[in-house]
């Protein structure tokens, strides 16, 4: 801005000194000047950056006429024009408009390739992708959905390497209960990332798609319907290990009988598991369980043991007391 400021400050005296020419000419050129500060004045005092703009254009227009005598302030204006309409689009960021910004940077664009800027071109253009994003972002937090995946889209026209993109996607189609949908976005983010060696967003999404079937997986385990929880699971498990999935396949292990397997999933998920005693409670509490149909009945009371919290307290000491006569 300061920057900016100052080449207006020396345009403006510059131009001041070239004001007494005689002639119809000279006139001309007078006018161009005088619209030049006209312009230099509603940016500089009043922070219009729109109406500075259309003085700097009706400059060129005057400049124009006026022929080579005044390429030079023609030049100056033109120098202008993308600047403020990249400023403009800025503020709009700033306070938060999106939608106007996107719009605002769309229009820097064609004025910084209408006047041959190729930096600001640049700039503006790259601004677009991460807009688009921001604005999915605000209408998926109101639960826009197909508004959030347009912008999304837009996004990834602009950018098509965009994790970031896809990933929210992938979200969008998560809450929807599109679960082939929202698996496909996730894939294409991990791919991306992978490729750029971005492992923040390698891992972001890897669990965002394992956290989503695991999900699906316990409302299976829910409705006993077993064999579906583990189908789920199993697909769970290529995205990566947490404490929750190995929760689960303890869950369906116990459920299907399968003992051992329930007793290594269990084992597992408490190495895995970060939280407290109430975390792993419910993880004893299936490695009881397994151990009880092991028929390790020492091991199976030392497990119901540490079960014993919040919930699982009642249903532990159940075990403890009369399933297993632990002493």
């Amino acid at each position: 801005m300061n920057g900016a400021k100052k080449a207006f400050v020396i345009m403006s005296a510059l131009l001041v000194s070239l004001c007494f020419s005689d002639g119809v000419l000279a006139q001309s050129r007078e006018d161009a000047i005088t619209k030049f500060n006209e312009g230099f004045v509603l940016f500089n005092e009043q922070g219009d950056f729109l109406a500075a703009i259309e003085k700097f254009k009706e400059t060129i227009v005057i400049a124009d006429e006026v022929g080579s005598e005044a390429d030079d302030i023609r030049e100056r204006a033109v120098g202008q024009i993308p600047r403020l309409a990249f400023m403009h689009a800025a503020q709009l960021v700033r306070e938060r408009q999106l939608e106007e910004a996107i719009d605002a940077f769309q229009e820097a664009s064609r004025l910084a390739e209408r006047f041959e800027d190729e930096q600001l071109l640049r700039r503006a253009r790259s601004n677009l992708p991460l807009l688009h994003l921001n604005l999915g972002n605000q209408l998926f937090r109101n639960e826009q959905n197909e508004a959030a995946i347009e912008q999304y889209q837009k996004a990834i026209e602009l950018n098509p390497s965009y994790v970031s993109a896809y990933y929210q996607m992938g979200l969008v189609y998560r809450r929807l209960g599109e679960l082939d949908m929202a698996l496909e976005n996730f894939d294409t983010a991990i791919d991306l990332a992978r490729e750029a060696g971005d492992q923040e967003n390698l891992e972001r999404s890897q669990r965002a798609a394992r956290d989503y079937l695991v999900f699906l997986a316990s409302e299976q385990i829910e409705e006993e319907y077993y064999n579906r929880a583990l189908d789920l699971l199993n697909r769970a498990a290529g995205y990566g290990e947490s404490a929750s999935m190995h929760y689960r396949f303890a869950e369906v292990y116990n459920n299907q009988r399968r003992y051992s397997d329930a007793r290594a999933s269990a084992e597992r998920a408490l190495e895995l598991e970060t939280g407290g005693r109430l975390d792993r409670a419910r993880i004893y509490f299936e490695l009881g369980l397994a151990h009880k149909g092991l028929e390790n009945t020492q091991s199976a009371c030392s497990a119901f043991r540490n079960a014993m919290v919040g919930d699982f307290r009642s249903p532990a000491e159940h075990e403890i007391e009369h399933e297993l006569n632990c002493n």
